[in-house]
């Protein structure tokens, strides 16, 4: 569900996933809600400073990549949430998945919405 958007985002992270098969990348897409970004979860990170985020399935390259967008309202969410990610979240999806992750955080400086 797409909620409106009230407060400004100014910090992000984009965050691509790859996975070895084509069966994880289904599973992970299946399962990540249940497994690991659970309802409670999202709430914390909402607390902490989460605005918004956003999972996408990637279809134009020859492999197997989720790209999870996450917008904070400031470096200190960011931080913050890193905190409850780093305990809460990644021991649960590594001891289900395996992906290669890459990670590129920013400061927005355009944000063009029509």
């Amino acid at each position: 569900m797409v909620k409106p958007m009230t407060k400004e985002i100014l910090f992000m992270n984009c965050m691509e996933l790859d996975f070895a098969t084509k069966v994880e990348l289904e599973h992970w897409i299946a399962t990540f809600e249940e497994k690991v970004w659970t309802n409670d979860i999202m709430k914390k990170l909402s607390k902490a400073g989460l605005v918004r985020t956003t999972a996408a399935q990637v279809w134009n390259k020859e492999n197997h990549r989720i790209t999870r967008i996450f917008e904070y309202e400031n470096e200190k969410a960011y931080k913050n949430c890193q905190e409850i990610i780093a305990k809460e979240i990644m021991p649960k999806a590594m001891a289900h998945y395996s992906p290669r992750m890459r990670n590129n955080r920013g400061i927005v400086f355009y944000d063009y919405r029509s």
